[in-house]
């Protein structure tokens, strides 16, 4: 049936592109039927591993169908449906070293994300009268002032199944199924550019964690994080695999997985400022070891794959927090461009977050600080381009644990080992030439903590209002085995997309 559904949807998309963009007429009311289709194809460039696949690796393909219906004046009905499927599945089944290394078992999971949850994208009704606005439905709520960095955004969840290869960050948000209502405040005092206030309830019509990359190359395909178990013989007991895990983790019910979020967002002198409250589930779950580890082997090279036996569960997160956006004129520089750069900020305090000591393989609470900071900055460089701004974003992040134990190390949730201060930083960089149609890009993420690096060159030309293409690199490094970037140290690849909007 959801084969069916796939196949309908992608016809749809195809019939829709040749007709184009549609803003038509429905009852006498307005339809806008708009969106997008795009295949890429990616190329590992790290050599041959165990944990990755050489050359032609990926062929994701990617659609999405949106439409807007204004039936009434303070009425409007948004649907998107998508669907994503990796061709390189049938490509390489017949491959010996991607059947030999486990990538063919990742198959259901990866191939077609054809569930009823992924290919109904949003969908959700806006009743917006005078100063009050509800929405009902699946949607995103976005509440961070910052880029890559998962701060504030703690709503909705987080899909990771394709790895880094969404290099379309906005792909990687899930809609989930929320009630949202907003009231501005029509009459202020003159001192007060705009206030409004916003409450959010999630009643848990189907729990949704992040969709998190998880160790096994037969869960996460060519994205599977890579660690080596060392065992201090020859080979092949010099080391083991890390593979998937044996997992036993509860997910939240009825009123368990309810969410409530709370904002007041005001405007003075021309900055923006929020107040943010959030109670509710964690979106990746806390887990421990539970009992011996199931072992097999590896056809591909003959040593062992450690498979832990793990449980867990998706424990409560509840912080207040807050925004800023403001412009540094200041630094408004006419030798520059003229224009002064935005600083946007945002942080929180979380109170009794949960955490796996390692040293007692048991959970504890602590409370959290997490703050972040950037600056958005158009400059002229005239000796690199001299019609278009050089688009400049540094951002840094610090993520503090509250009583930090004196032995061993905390694992937050979603398996990610922290230090007592967690330090990253990120630089954005992008211009445009040819009148905007070519937009070449740099994105640099550091974890500072951990000395580790992701890299990502894009270049996106623009041929038509209808067709892009891309090219670009993905790369990585760390300092540390199996430590942030470095688990990902063979997932090298260059890629190649191209994308038809409508």
């Amino acid at each position: 049936m959801l084969g069916m559904v796939s196949t309908f949807l992608f016809g749809s998309l195809l019939l829709v592109s040749d007709l184009g963009a549609m803003d038509v007429q429905a009852f006498g009311k307005p339809l806008s039927i708009h969106g997008y289709l795009s295949q890429s194809v990616g190329l590992g460039i790290a050599g041959e591993h165990y944990d990755t696949q050489k050359h032609f690796q990926s062929a994701i393909f990617q659609g999405l169908l949106e439409l807007a219906y204004d039936p009434a004046k303070e009425l409007r009905i948004f649907l998107s449906g998508k669907l994503n499927a990796d061709y390189a599945y049938p490509v390489l089944e017949n491959d010996r070293l991607w059947q030999e290394k486990g990538f063919g078992e990742s198959r259901k999971r990866l191939y077609i994300l054809d569930s009823t949850k992924d290919l109904l994208n949003e969908a959700h009704i806006t009743w917006q009268k005078g100063p009050i606005c509800v929405r009902l439905g699946k949607q995103i709520v976005r509440w961070g002032e910052t880029d890559g960095f998962r701060l504030m955004d703690q709503i909705n969840p987080l899909d990771q199944r394709r790895g880094l290869a969404d290099v379309e960050f906005e792909n990687t948000i899930l809609p989930i199924w929320l009630v949202r209502a907003e009231y501005t405040v029509p009459t202020l005092p003159a001192w007060l550019q705009a206030l409004s206030f916003q409450g959010i309830f999630n009643p848990n019509v189907q729990f949704r964690p992040n969709a998190s990359l998880r160790p096994g190359n037969n869960v996460s395909g060519i994205w599977s994080p890579s660690a080596n178990i060392p065992l201090g013989g020859p080979y092949p007991l010099d080391y083991a695999h890390l593979g998937a895990e044996d997992a036993r983790v509860d997910e939240p019910t009825g009123p368990r997985g309810y969410d409530y979020a709370f904002r007041m967002k005001m405007t003075l002198h021309d900055t923006i400022f929020t107040a943010n409250y959030y109670y509710g589930r964690d979106k990746d779950p806390v887990s421990r070891i539970a009992g011996p580890s199931r072992v097999d082997l590896s056809p591909y090279d003959g040593r062992m794959i450690v498979h832990p036996n793990v449980e867990g569960y998706y424990p409560i997160f509840r912080f207040a927090g807050g925004t800023l956006t403001t412009d540094i004129d200041s630094l408004q520089s006419t030798c520059l461009g003229g224009v002064a750069p935005v600083l946007r900020g945002e942080a929180f305090y979380a109170f009794g977050s949960t955490f796996t000591s390692d040293a007692a393989n048991s959970f504890e609470s602590h409370d959290e600080i997490r703050w972040a900071v950037g600056v958005d900055w158009k400059v002229m460089v005239p000796v690199l381009n001299p019609y278009s701004f050089f688009t400049i974003s540094p951002q840094y992040y610090h993520r503090k644990i509250v009583g930090y134990p004196d032995r061993g190390m905390l694992t937050g949730p979603g398996g990610g080992p922290l230090r007592e201060n967690n330090y990253q930083s990120s630089l954005m960089v992008s211009t445009s030439y040819l009148n905007g149609k070519l937009q070449p890009s740099f994105f640099w993420l550091r974890n500072i903590s951990e000395r580790a690096d992701f890299y990502r060159f894009n270049l996106i030309y623009d041929w038509s209002h209808n067709w892009r293409y891309t090219v670009g690199a993905l790369l990585f490094y760390g300092a540390k085995e199996g430590k942030s970037f470095e688990a990902f140290a063979h997932k090298d690849q260059v890629y190649l997309a191209v994308s038809y909007r409508f």
